[in-house]
């Protein structure tokens, strides 16, 4: 297997940033439409942030194999730690969006 290279390491950083932001940006408007009892488009948005997740995961799960099939490893950079960061921050949010979800439903 080929190396990574630097520029392959920064798209893939960026592809988890990107997915990861996406993810919790839908669940935080999930909450929106719920705190609103629109919990139809609750739910959609929350599929969709179940979406861009997933990819964020495949994306993480990516640059975990490829540093254990490395010999060197890859490098720490600043833009992994964030890359990570942020598919933490979406699950977080995730979670959080399905409880109030669950309160606003109740609460209707």
């Amino acid at each position: 297997m080929m190396a990574i290279t630097s520029e392959q390491l920064e798209q893939a950083c960026f592809s988890l940033i990107s997915f990861s932001g996406a993810a919790k940006s839908d669940y935080l408007e999930a909450i929106e439409h719920a705190k609103q009892g629109d919990f139809a488009a609750a739910g959609a948005a929350v599929e969709r942030g179940n979406e861009e997740y997933l990819h964020a995961h495949e994306a993480h799960f990516d640059l975990i194999q490829e540093e254990v099939s490395s010999e060197n490893g890859l490098l720490t950079r600043l833009t992994l730690v964030h890359a990570e960061d942020q598919l933490a921050m979406a699950e977080t949010t995730r979670l959080f969006a399905e409880q109030l979800i669950e309160l606003y439903r109740r609460l209707a």
